[in-house]
C-alpha cells in the first residue's frame, strides 16, 4: 500500500487516527497529538468533519 506524508502535514484538523482498520489510535486535533502519533506516516485520509487517517503495520 502507499505511504504519504506525515501526519503532522494535516494543520487545525480534527483527526481520527486508525491502525489496521481497527484500532483507534488517537481522536483530538492534530496539533495535541502525541509526537509519536505526529510523526507517523499515513496510507489513506477521509476527509470530513473529523479527518480519519489510516496507518497500516508492514507487517500486512
Amino acid at each position: 500500500m502507499k505511504t504519504y506524508g506525515r501526519i503532522d502535514e494535516f494543520k487545525k484538523l480534527d483527526i481520527k487516527v486508525i491502525l489496521n482498520d481497527t484500532e483507534v489510535l488517537y481522536e483530538g486535533k492534530v496539533e495535541d497529538a502525541p509526537e509519536e502519533i505526529k510523526e507517523r506516516h499515513f496510507n489513506k485520509a477521509l476527509l470530513g468533519k473529523v479527518t480519519e487517517i489510516y496507518i497500516y503495520d508492514d507487517k500486512k
